[in-house]
């Protein structure tokens, strides 16, 4: 009852009834009214009230019940009424922005200033009990701190907690975050939004601070070149491959270092990976490479490359960005075979640090060993184009670079002679059918790019299926219900080649102008020799016109040593490449097959991929 009834001229109110013993010179109801007289006056409970106040309690019946959620009135905080006292103190922040004259004329009685960072105010701003007092200016209540940033109040001071990508005293400077030139190797940095920034890699450079340096390499390329009788015709085809090899690497010491290792009866160095610094004077440096009149001891060359690609004192580099290859070029006919792909295994089981790749070059390709010699099967290459480098290139590459990608994006012909004297069914053997047969599945077609079709030619041709997809057991239908033409006894190969070569660039087969184009050419190698100079020209027409033609030669139980003596030559004369002729025996499909099959599977990079990194 007193916040309602009790003035500030009470001195005492009893909360049981609102009895008001009133201060000196106040007297009635509430201590509202004046007595006149300056002496303290002992207020009794009267049972009776005057007419008038009895009409003002009625009156301001409204007052004493006023909601302290009432829409904010000036007349609350600035009138003296009992009623609008509880409102007042509800509102107090309200209350003291009407106040303002009444803090001037209060703060300038102070007897003492207000210390630094504090400032006068009304505590209390209601008219029964203004109170007024000096206290801490709070900093923080006129928002200094911009973009977001949280304020804490001090004394006479504030600071600024900003949000990441903003500092300054207030937060009101955008931080640059490429200042710090994040971006590495030179590589562009944009800001173009609040704490963060952008990398924009240049030429080979790649993820988000342009940290992958995308050329390939720095590796250390080791050359094992097969300078043995056996290669004398075939030596300068080495040297031609090393040196186009080495016209499409930088070479230094901060990228490709050679080295080149010659073996015959013994293997020997005849540089090291620090000799020749500059691709100019290391390919003026491949004429020190000569024949040999020795035995082929690739075993020992392959133990002797092992001891030396890692060495330090043979110019190695044993960095972890540096890869180590080691390039095997020969014709796979090891005097001691056997020995050899036992050392290669061995390698490849027990030294992870360096891989193994081989070539093949010579009169002779003996596929069934050398692509028993690398690190993995897949690592045998033709040297008529640039498998092998691509292939190094992209596994020199830092991982997760996407400049060289693997693809199995191939059209394959298998292109079968029918013709009743070089057909290779004659002698009514069907291990040449099988074969095609394992080829076609070593292709993985469900899981591969590779598409495959078959041709066979005599007298006519015959598709026995296109491109198109069909089924399995349809597809080895059609292989094994090959036959030989008996109306005719023999026809050009030359028939067969146009025929396919026709096939290959039709809309209506199903093959693509962008996929590698590989025809396996299935005979028993038994045409006139006559004919060997106008079919190696048209093998040649086919290979610039992007069409890899494979020899693929059926050497049945029943030949004479001449006869697979003729077949062999034949293919090799027509070939272009003798890496491309191929034996067919019952005995050694598998490894056979691998070799064959491994091009359908190769790496495309792009021709700029060692521009300048500046």
């Amino acid at each position: 009852e007193c916040s309602f009834i009790c003035s500030q001229n009470c001195k005492t109110c009893r909360h049981t009834d609102g009895f008001c013993t009133c201060f000196a010179g106040y007297t009635g109801f509430g201590c509202n009214e004046v007595t006149g007289h300056g002496e303290h006056q002992h207020s009794a409970y009267l049972p009776e009230i005057s007419e008038n106040n009895a009409k003002a309690f009625l009156h301001y019946r409204h007052i004493r019940s006023l909601d302290p959620n009432a829409s904010p009135n000036p007349d609350y905080c600035t009138y003296n009424h009992p009623g609008y006292e509880y409102w007042c103190e509800v509102h107090k922040p309200y209350c003291r922005g009407q106040q303002e004259f009444t803090r001037e004329h209060r703060c300038a009685t102070l007897s003492t200033p207000c210390s630094p960072g504090q400032h006068c105010v009304l505590t209390t701003p209601c008219p029964a009990h203004f109170r007024h007092a000096c206290v801490d200016i709070n900093e923080c209540d006129s928002n200094p701190c911009q973009n977001g940033g949280t304020c804490s109040n001090g004394n006479n001071q504030y600071t600024c907690t900003c949000l990441p990508g903003w500092t300054g005293s207030n937060c009101e400077i955008d931080i640059d975050e490429c200042a710090s030139t994040p971006c590495m190797y030179g590589n562009d940095c944009i800001q173009d939004r609040i704490n963060s920034y952008i990398c924009v890699c240049s030429e080979r450079f790649e993820g988000v601070h342009c940290e992958r340096d995308c050329r390939p390499g720095p590796a250390d390329v080791m050359f094992l070149i097969d300078t043995s009788f056996s290669q004398k015709e075939a030596i300068n085809q080495s040297v031609d491959f090393i040196t186009e090899f080495v016209k499409q690497i930088p070479i230094g010491p901060n990228d490709f270092q050679v080295s080149l290792v010659s073996f015959s009866l013994r293997p020997k160095t005849i540089f090291n990976f620090t000799t020749f610094q500059s691709n100019s004077s290391l390919l003026n440096a491949l004429s020190l490479i000569e024949s040999e009149s020795g035995p082929t001891k690739t075993s020992d060359a392959l133990q002797y490359a092992s001891q030396k690609i890692l060495n330090p004192a043979n110019g190695a580099r044993l960095l972890s960005n540096i890869s180590h290859y080691v390039i095997l070029v020969t014709n796979g006919l090891s005097t001691d075979r056997n020995q050899a792909i036992h050392t290669a295994q061995i390698l490849r089981n027990t030294n992870p640090h360096f891989k193994i790749y081989a070539v093949g070059i010579g009169e002779d390709i003996a596929h069934e060993e050398l692509v028993q010699l690398p690190t993995d099967t897949s690592l045998s290459f033709s040297p008529d184009n640039n498998d092998l480098l691509l292939a190094m290139l992209k596994d020199a590459a830092d991982y997760g670079c996407t400049d060289c990608n693997s693809t199995s994006l191939t059209d394959v012909i298998i292109l079968f002679d029918t013709s009743e004297d070089s057909s290779p069914l004659k002698g009514s053997s069907l291990h040449s059918l099988k074969f095609v047969d394992k080829l076609v599945d070593s292709f993985d077609m469900a899981h591969t790019d590779i598409k495959v079709a078959m041709l066979t030619f005599s007298s006519d041709s015959q598709i026995k299926f296109n491109f198109s997809h069909i089924s399995d057991q349809d597809m080895k239908a059609k292989i094994f219900t090959t036959t030989i033409d008996n109306r005719q006894r023999n026809t050009s190969i030359r028939v067969g080649l146009l025929k396919m070569e026709e096939f290959f660039t039709s809309p209506s087969s199903g093959g693509r102008p962008e996929a590698r184009k590989i025809c396996y050419l299935f005979t028993n190698g038994k045409w006139p020799t006559s004919e060997n100079s106008e079919l190696k020209h048209k093998i040649e027409e086919l290979n610039a016109a992007g069409i890899s033609v494979n020899v693929m030669v059926t050497v049945d139980d029943t030949d004479s040593y001449s006869d697979t003596d003729m077949s062999l030559t034949n293919a090799k004369e027509i070939a272009f490449d003798p890496y491309r002729v191929y034996i067919v025996e019952e005995n050694n499909d598998y490894v056979i097959i691998q070799a064959a099959a491994r091009e359908t599977r190769y790496v495309k990079c792009p021709s700029d991929i060692f521009k300048s990194k500046h």
